[in-house]
């Protein structure tokens, strides 16, 4: 203390002698620099109130609230759970909240949104709070400090209980009930009495959407929702919910066109949400809307762009939006529309995310072997197996047959390795079927490249994205190149039953009945092609049909006796 006293002693003189010698000038003013302040973050979600989307789902479910705003923002998160867009569900149930905390509704479906999310699913760490404060103090703490985000949002919706009607009051029960968390239901009959309670809504409120859709959620056995969701079809055909659901359904169940007027309804419902334009195409791609189903996932992307912007969402936020970036890359190769590829492509490399598959299709089929290069390169360097397919494939392509057989070494010495990976072996009846033509050994070839078409034929899974035909396509080519004018017909008609919308079947066909003088059919056949590529550039058309032009140089004219 003595030695502190003593400093400021000697200290406080010196600092007096400062200021008497030297006084210094006044600061000079500092330019006032507006600044922003940071958007407040909602205490539950951490997120920044949701901005108006109210017209992007037509759905529409009143609740025991007087405040419009409240209530748009309820509707508004309920659009956007039933297309799975959790963090925004949850944002706009919080919003709702703001606007009426003692909206019963509002908490439920917030409680909903916050567990698919997965944010709002972590309980607080209180056990050194505990230490500090001791259980009984711990006990009278607010239910925010001592429960997740989910379950305290659940618990707000059971305690405003009294204040909801009654249908809100059931479907707050039903969940509790499915939660265990309500007086006696057992382990054993969450499900059961939770269903029981939507039975009991339903009989008084048969006109009740919400409740059509969680007893269709609570329904047990495969496909025992649909009814449900066909029952709320009834009473609103245009569901968000059930519509998409059934897509997903009928998707499941291996009947895709049964599902088409749900992918439909689930448009017209949700006429400003990204994901209603996408789901089409899980059925679409199968069953050859090729006409509209492109430009409707090119729609879901252009939206979900526009609303990262809107909301303030980044990509890596946004679950949904590399799947559909990569089914619209698919969809745009599929169409020749390559131009719109590389405006995708530009897109994705800017969100760190690859498409290479595709992408290689594309520069094949525009026969840019120098960027074909590249994707052989990176292929190499991920994948072994991958890098000798798809360099074999260049070779094939270019005519190369003797480079198209060293790779097709490498790949047969890495199917040895790999002997269980069936995609390995695909690669290499592939490959093999198509050098074997090239070479001249043309029945061992078409017979492997029909062995692998085989394989796939009835392949739900493979189908899927407009897979379908591409084995049957290879071949086709294969049977072109190998001179036999039968097996490349019944490859490329094979082809259009599999995937109505395949381009090289339908040129692959022009130019077989062009060499064999069935100049009616060729007509037919070239109209189609057209039609498949419409949006295409002119030049990547003329490549494709060239090259099956010049493949089909191999197929013997018929004589002039046949032809009479």
């Amino acid at each position: 203390m003595s030695r502190l006293l003593g400093c400021l002693a000697v200290l406080l003189p010196a600092i007096g002698i400062a200021r008497a010698a030297d006084v210094a000038p006044p600061p000079r003013e500092k330019a006032v620099v507006a600044s922003t302040p940071a958007p407040k973050t909602m205490p539950l979600t951490g997120l920044t109130p949701a901005k108006p989307m109210f017209d992007a789902c037509l759905y529409r479910y009143g609740v025991g609230t007087t405040n419009k705003q409240c209530q748009a923002y309820l509707d508004q998160a309920l659009g956007m759970y039933y297309s799975y867009m959790w963090i925004e569900a949850a944002r706009a149930a919080e919003t709702a909240l703001t606007h009426d905390p003692e909206c019963a509704y509002a908490w439920l479906t917030l409680h909903r949104a916050l567990e698919k999310w997965g944010k709002g699913g972590i309980t607080p760490k209180t056990g050194a709070l505990v230490a500090v404060i001791g259980g009984p103090n711990f006990a009278t703490l607010p239910d925010k400090m001592t429960k997740s985000p989910a379950d305290y949002s659940l618990e707000m919706a059971r305690k405003l209980m009294p204040k909801a009607s009654q249908r809100e009051q059931l479907h707050i029960q039903s969940r509790l009930q499915e939660k265990g968390m309500w007086p006696g239901t057992g382990p054993d009959e969450r499900k059961k009495k939770a269903a029981s309670s939507l039975d009991e809504l339903l009989t008084l409120y048969d006109d009740d959407e919400e409740a059509w859709f969680w007893r269709a959620q609570l329904a047990e056995g495969p496909n025992a929702g649909i009814p449900f969701y066909k029952a709320l079809l009834k009473v609103n055909p245009l569901h968000p919910g059930a519509n998409h659901e059934l897509v997903h359904f009928f998707e499941g169940m291996k009947r895709p066109a049964l599902g088409w007027p749900f992918a439909e309804g689930y448009v017209a419902s949700s006429p400003g949400i990204p994901h209603a334009f996408h789901m089409q195409a899980h059925l679409a791609t199968r069953i050859g809307k090729w006409g509209s189903t492109t430009d409707w996932s090119y729609r879901a992307v252009e939206l979900q762009i526009a609303y990262h912007k809107y909301q303030g969402v980044t990509p890596g936020e946004d679950h949904q939006f590399n799947h559909h970036m990569d089914i619209l890359t698919r969809s745009l190769v599929h169409d020749g529309r390559f131009a719109e590829v590389k405006d995708i492509k530009a897109k994705a490399e800017g969100y760190k995310y690859t498409f290479r598959n595709e992408w290689f299709r594309m520069a094949v089929a525009e026969q840019d072997w120098a960027e074909c290069q590249k994707h052989v390169d990176q292929f190499r360097r991920t994948d072994k197996s991958n890098g000798a397919y798809s360099a074999a494939i260049v070779c094939l392509e270019k005519g190369d047959t003797e480079q198209a057989g060293r790779e097709l070494d490498t790949l047969r010495q890495l199917a040895q390795i790999r002997k269980s990976d069936k995609q390995i072996e695909k690669k290499l009846w592939e490959i093999q079927g198509r050098y074997l033509c090239q070479k001249g050994e043309g029945e061992a070839g078409l017979k492997l490249l029909k062995k692998l078409a085989d394989s796939v034929k009835n392949d739900f899974g493979h189908h899927a994205w407009g897979n379908g035909a591409v084995y049957m396509e290879v071949w086709g080519v294969g049977a072109l190149e190998a001179g036999s004018a039968i097996d490349a017909e019944e490859a490329f008609l094979e082809a259009l039953a599999h995937d109505a919308g395949s381009v090289r079947a339908a040129l692959g066909l022009w130019a077989l009945c062009a060499r064999l003088g069935r100049t009616e059919e060729a007509s037919r056949y070239l109209k189609l092609a057209h039609r498949f590529w419409a949006k295409a550039d002119p030049k990547d058309f003329d490549l494709v049909k060239a090259g099956m032009e010049k493949r089909a140089t191999k197929v013997p004219k018929p004589t002039m006796a046949a032809a009479q």
